[in-house]
């Protein structure tokens, strides 16, 4: 079987210092916020990865101050990696050398995913591969959401959600943030995961898209399937924390 690498890749801050940045706090306070939601909530995800074979790549940008900088590079999980924005493609620069193929996960920094998503990623590359052209995609339509503020947690169905897996050739690979996650193109062929929620998408004061009830039609919360937070073991969270009014 031909070689495979399998990094996540995650876009903690690049961009937040720029003038145009798309907050409406100062950068000293979101990233004081963010780094409690990525601790809490998308770190113990992914160090609780049933299948620990991967690099997670975390994107920070260059004007990252030192401190909040020391808080990051603390954290000491041997899968993950910091990476600094600011060339071309910093994505590119990262990954191994070779020839193989470059399986790449996008999952956001307040964001979580279950247990079993590279697991189930990796089955699907074994499975698929002989029988699909490359670039193809790998997506999981059905999800959570939780309300911090209320505690709230229900099904999601979103067939663009923002984790999507791309599966191409290391020697001519771009990874999966050459698109944006609701602009694949159509004729990239996509396998679809439907069997259980596999991410955790998470409404706090910070964010500007996720809202319950959603305005997007294409994002779907079935109501009739609210969950327990107990669910979110399986994600690696301690519900305990959800109850730190400074996650909100």
């Amino acid at each position: 079987m031909r070689r495979f690498k399998h990094y996540i890749t995650t876009r903690f801050n690049a961009g937040l210092y720029n003038p145009d940045a798309r907050i409406h706090i100062c950068s000293d306070e979101w990233m004081r916020h963010r780094i409690k939601l990525f601790t809490a909530l998308t770190l113990p995800s992914i160090m609780k990865q049933s299948c620990q074979n991967f690099t997670w790549l975390v994107l920070i940008d260059k004007q990252t101050p030192a401190a909040h900088r020391q808080m990051l590079s603390n954290i000491r999980y041997p899968n993950m990696q910091l990476i600094d924005a600011g060339s071309a493609n910093p994505w590119l620069e990262a990954l191994e050398p070779g020839d193989y193929d470059l399986i790449t996960t996008r999952i956001d920094n307040d964001d979580a995913f279950h247990e079993d998503v590279v697991k189930t990623i990796q089955q699907s590359w074994a499975e698929q591969n002989s029988e699909r052209s490359k670039p193809w995609t790998i997506v999981f339509p059905f999800g959570f959401i939780l309300d911090l503020a209320t505690k709230e947690i229900f099904v999601m169905e979103y067939w663009f959600n923002n984790c999507p897996t791309l599966v191409e050739n290391s020697h001519s690979g771009r990874t999966i943030w050459q698109w944006d996650h609701s602009n694949i193109p159509a004729e990239v062929d996509k396998h679809y995961i439907t069997d259980k929620p596999y991410w955790l998408q998470v409404v706090h004061s910070q964010n500007l898209k996720n809202r319950i009830p959603v305005d997007n039609p294409i994002k779907i919360i079935h109501r009739q399937l609210n969950a327990r937070l107990e669910f979110l073991t399986y994600f690696g969270i301690d519900t305990k924390d959800l109850s730190n009014t400074n996650l909100i």
